[in-house]
Parts: C-alpha cells; structure tokens; sequence
C-alpha cells in the first residue's frame, strides 16, 4: 500500500505543531493516582496519555488522512494486516510515562514517518523541558529550545577518548554494566525517553546502549533524529520498522567503537579482499576506533623473500596472526585481508585473539579470473608462476566463518557495512551480552 504524501519539507513544520499540541494536552492533564492504569505488559498508562493519543490520532487523520498510525495507545492490528502499510506513522504519545508520573521532565512526545522500514521523519518533543528535536531526510536534524534553533551534527569522539554513554534512568542493569567494561567510559548518562538518542545527536553523549526490551514507537522518532544528524549520508542503525512482533531487539546507536577484534579477510586472488577492506576502515575511523589494516601484499613487499611453498604459506600467516593478536590485545582493531589458502594457518590464529571474525570472500575462481587486476591469473595459466592458489595451489575455504561475501553479488560497500554491524550489534552468550 503506497501513498502519496506532502514533501518532508512541508510536512516537517505540521508534525512539530501537532507534538507541540499533544504536549501540551499533557501539561494540562491533572496527574490523579485514580486515573493510572496497568496494561498487560506492566506499563502504566494515563489520563495524560490518553489525551496526547486523541491529540496526535486526530491532527494526523488531518493531515494525512490515508496514511495508517500504529500508536502505542491504539488498537492491536495484526500483522497480516499492517504488513503493508508503508507509509505509515508510529507514534508513542507519552514516552517515560514512569518518568512522567514522578514529576521528572525527562517525558517526550514521539511522531515519526516510516516509509521502507526507515524512519524518514521524526519529531521528539519534550513538553516539560520545553525542547524539540527533528530529524527528516534530506533536512538534517535540529534541535529548538527557547526560540532558538540549532542545527545537529552529531560526530565520534576523538579515538581513544572516553566514551560518554546514554542509558535508561529506569533500567539500568547489570548486563549494561558487563558490555561496557571493555571501554573506557568518561561519563554515563541516565535519562528517560526518547532524549537518548537526541543526547547523541546533539553531542552530549557518544552512544545510547540499550539491552531492555523496548517497542517500535518507543524510539523510532529518536532514530530519526540521530539518522539524520548528518553533514554527509545519514549515520546507521540497526533498527527497522513495522516487523511483525513491533519489539526491538537489543541496541547501540551512536558512536560505540568496536571492541578490538581481529576481522581476517580469506579469499582468492582477485576476490575483492583488499577493497572491502579499506571500505572497512574508513567506517571504523568514522565510528573513533583504533585501526590498524594489515594488507598481505603489502606485507610480502615489507618481508621480502617470503616464499609460496605450503611451509612458507603457514608461517606467513601465522607471523601476520601473531601481529594481528598483538594489536588486539592492545585495543586495536585488525583489518587483515590475506588470501591465508590453509584452514589450518587460519584455526591457528583464531586461536591467538579474543575475538576473531573469519570473513569469507567467497566470489568464484571463474569471476577472479575475470578480473584479473593483476595478470596473475593469466600469467599462471602459461606456466610463468607457480604455486599460485586457484591454478596448481589448492584454496581450503572456511567451514563456520563468521561471514561470507561474494563481491559477484554485494558491492565492497555493503560488505564493510554487514562486518561493521557484526561488530557492533550486541549479542547475547551463555555468560550475557556481548558485543
């Protein structure tokens, strides 16, 4: 389902309006114990919500009267329904109900535009704070206070710096406390809502980590601030939208660097190793980690008279590893992209790190012949070199890596992406979460 919509640019000032006028709803509603009921998830739910959701429900049945609203405070609609409602506008009418409740400002208004599973536009209004954050496509983001309007860039730390973190004020945990031990972090910062992410995109803080369950409309107005708190492409993230359970799964969003890690590239001559690492590091400095690239031909030219017999193969990569686990353990980031032909050359580095990511760069020996950048392929095929992998030197590719690429399919630039979020996405193990 496809509508047609007014430019962002037009719709941006009337959204702002309309949170303004659900905040004020809420100032206005009288906060009476006897109007605070327990819906089936534990949360509580007001008067005041309840104003702001017939405030926001209305003004957008105005302005965009075929466009469906999925609200915190509206009806359950099942997925094989709204599945394809794009757009659509996912709305939490009073984000920190809990915050709200206890007399704390720290309570937001959230409206926001999903089209393609992206928040395209989203308006966060603080009403007790008196404070407005947008974000929009091609519009950037801003924040509005006392009259004045800013325009938010939001940008890492500088490497090496301590990380200032956002958190839940009402759910703190000991899971946080465990993923953040590995960084050096300067500050933490507790506040409720959505104003989170508009900490990050405003500069105040690097990250916002959150491993609590939350909901779609809990935070995609929020998204949508720090999305597009860009001078250049909007900053990534992990979330999307309008999927069928509406829950989220654990996050970081911001400038988190990743934890060190060794990402070792293997693949044939040709496959695209090289590129998608350097892709990789410019997104690695983006985000203020420490970098170091570890290339193998370059290291050939670096430590001449290394052989290409199976025995000079191995200790090669076992030398590169041991480089590799050195720098990790010294909070560095490895790129290292080395055709490595053997498993047993590379099981035996994985060995020497903490966190080693096997990415396979699976394109077919057909489509490196192709290429050829080289001549290698070529020259091997007349009997000029030997002992070159692919030709008369076997390529034991991965079993279990961590991941697969074939640069035949996916361009240099997505592959980085899909390492960077497997380095940055929290998971959880047996002993918690982890990144």
């Amino acid at each position: 389902m496809s509508h047609a919509l007014p430019p962002l640019a037009d719709l941006l000032p009337r959204v702002v309006a309309l949170a303004e006028a659900a905040g004020q709803a809420i100032l206005a509603t009288p906060r009476r114990p006897g109007d605070t009921a327990i819906k089936g998830d534990g949360s509580p739910v007001t008067a005041a919500d309840r104003a702001a959701h017939d405030v926001i429900g209305a003004g957008l049945a105005a302005l965009t009267p075929d466009v469906p609203v999925i609200s915190e405070e509206g009806a359950d609609v099942p997925y094989d329904r709204r599945r394809h409602w794009d757009p659509c506008w996912l709305v939490d009418p009073l984000d920190g109900t809990k915050e709200y409740l206890h007399g704390v400002p720290d309570y937001t208004v959230n409206i926001a535009l999903i089209r393609g599973g992206v928040p395209v536009l989203g308006v966060v209004h603080a009403p007790a704070r008196q404070v407005t954050y947008t974000g929009a496509e091609g519009l950037g983001a801003t924040r509005v206070r006392d009259g004045l309007t800013a325009r938010l860039v939001a940008r890492p730390p500088a490497p090496g710096q301590p990380i200032r973190v956002a958190e839940s004020r009402s759910h703190r945990s000991p899971e946080i406390d465990a993923f953040l031990a590995p960084y050096r972090v300067g500050e933490r910062v507790a506040i409720g809502s959505s104003l989170k992410f508009c900490l990050v995109a405003e500069g105040t803080v690097d990250v916002y980590v959150r491993l609590g369950p939350t909901m779609e409309w809990d935070v995609a107005a929020g998204d949508a601030v720090i999305r597009w708190a860009s001078d250049g492409p909007p900053h990534p993230s992990p979330l999307v939208y309008n999927t069928p359970t509406l829950r989220n799964a654990p996050f970081v969003v911001g400038f988190l660097p990743p934890r060190p890690a060794v990402v070792w590239l293997t693949g044939l001559s040709g496959a695209g190793k090289t590129t998608i690492a350097a892709e990789l590091v410019s997104r690695l400095v983006a985000r203020g980690a420490a970098v170091e690239a570890l290339d193998g031909d370059a290291l050939r030219s670096a430590l001449p008279g290394t052989g290409f017999s199976r025995a000079e193969r191995d200790a090669h990569v076992r030398r590169v590893g041991y480089l590799a686990s050195r720098l990790e353990a010294h909070g560095v980031v490895v790129v290292a992209s080395l055709i490595s032909p053997y498993r047993d050359s590379r099981a035996a580095v994985r060995a020497l790190c903490a966190t080693f990511v096997e990415v396979h760069v699976a394109t077919a020996l057909a489509e490196c012949e192709r290429r050829d950048p080289k001549g290698l392929y070529r020259r091997a095929r007349a009997g000029e070199i030997t002992q070159f992998t692919g030709v008369d030197d076997p390529y034991e590719p991965p079993v279990a890596p961590e991941i697969v690429i074939d640069t035949a399919r996916e361009s240099a630039a997505a592959a980085a992406d899909r390492i960077l979020r497997w380095l940055t996405t929290p998971r959880v193990s047996g002993e918690g979460v982890t990144s």
